[in-house]
Formats: structure tokens, C-alpha cells, sequence
């Protein structure tokens, strides 16, 4: 990720601004925040994701960068399922006027190909059965349960996107073994 762009914002504006002007840009881009603890410098989360999903792009994985400042890999938006909270928030971003032709673009198409409706199981938290059974198998069902939901759903998303039935039973094990020893899947 070194050879990534690096965008630092210290305001919600120049991240719009930036994203009004590169939003047809291929290439993710390590967008660098500051924390809470400098408050005449950060940009809260729910700032810059309205900006990302107004201009069609979407937010990745968060590392620290140093003491004072986050990094986000920030990308644009390409086939993956709509989570509940981000159609909420684009039906936000829409009523206030605030959503950008490439965002409606990527709306459309999501809505074309099926990647709007995605999983409602999923973000349900609906656990199914296959997995169900091996959490149990392994002891894993209760600390699965109490994990955070925005863990379970990315896990459940990444469950459910297998497109051959060994990957799934291969993502099963692997998600109720984890479990099984209280512990998160990393980089699923």
C-alpha cells in the first residue's frame, strides 16, 4: 500500500472537493485523518463517508498512522452489496440534494445488477444453518454471538459471496474455528 496516493484532509470540504474532481479516477487512495484529540484538524467518520458515497466511492480497512492521525484505504465503489446503512445514507444524501451524478450512477447500476438488494439475510445478522451447526461443533456460537455486529456482517457478507460450495464450507471452518477460540477471522 506504500505506492498508494496519500490524501491528508483537514476539513470536510476538501475531501468533496478532491472527490469533485477524481471520482473517475481508478485508483484507491490512502485518505489521512486527524483524530478527535485535534479538533481544529478532523473530520469525523460520518463526514467523510457521506462524501464517498455522494461521488460513488466507498471506505476500506483504518490503520493508525502515528499518534496523531489515521490512514483508510478509499476507493471507488465497484461490485460488492449495498449495506443497509449506506442505501439509508444515500437516501439521506438524495433528500438533502447532496448526491453527485457519479454516486447516482453507482446507485443505478447496483440497482440494475442485483447488488442493491444483496443479502437481507445478512444484514440481518441471520446466521444459517451450515455455519450454525459447526459454531456449535466448535463452542464458537456464543462468542460469535456476542462479537459486534459490524464484525458478524462483514463475516456473514464474506460467507455469503463464496461462489462454490468448497469455498464455502472452506470460509465455515475457518469462521467457526476462529470462533471456536474466540478470536476474529483476520482479513476475510
Amino acid at each position: 500500500m506504500d505506492d498508494l496516493q496519500r490524501l491528508e484532509i483537514m476539513r470536510a470540504q476538501a475531501l468533496w472537493d478532491w472527490l469533485g474532481t477524481y471520482y473517475a479516477q481508478a485508483d484507491s487512495v490512502l485518505l489521512v485523518t486527524w483524530k478527535a484529540a485535534h479538533p481544529d484538524k478532523h473530520v469525523g467518520r460520518e463526514a467523510v463517508l457521506d462524501a464517498l458515497i455522494a461521488h460513488g466511492w466507498t471506505d476500506g480497512r483504518r490503520f493508525k498512522l502515528d499518534a496523531d492521525r489515521t490512514m483508510q484505504l478509499i476507493s471507488p465503489r465497484r461490485q460488492q452489496v449495498w449495506a443497509q446503512s449506506y442505501k439509508d445514507r444515500v437516501a439521506r444524501l438524495m433528500a438533502d440534494g447532496r448526491m453527485h451524478p457519479a454516486g447516482l450512477a453507482g446507485v443505478a447500476e447496483a440497482k440494475r445488477s442485483g447488488l442493491w438488494e444483496g443479502h437481507p439475510e445478512v444484514e440481518a445478522l441471520e446466521v444459517p444453518e451450515d455455519l450454525a451447526e459447526r459454531l456449535a461443533i466448535l463452542d464458537g456460537a456464543d462468542w460469535f454471538d456476542d462479537a459486534a455486529p459490524s464484525y458478524r456482517r462483514n463475516v456473514l457478507r464474506w460467507l455469503a459471496s463464496a461462489k462454490t460450495s468448497p469455498t464455502r464450507a472452506k470460509r465455515i471452518a475457518t469462521i467457526a474455528d476462529h470462533a471456536g477460540r474466540g478470536r476474529k477471522v483476520p482479513h476475510y
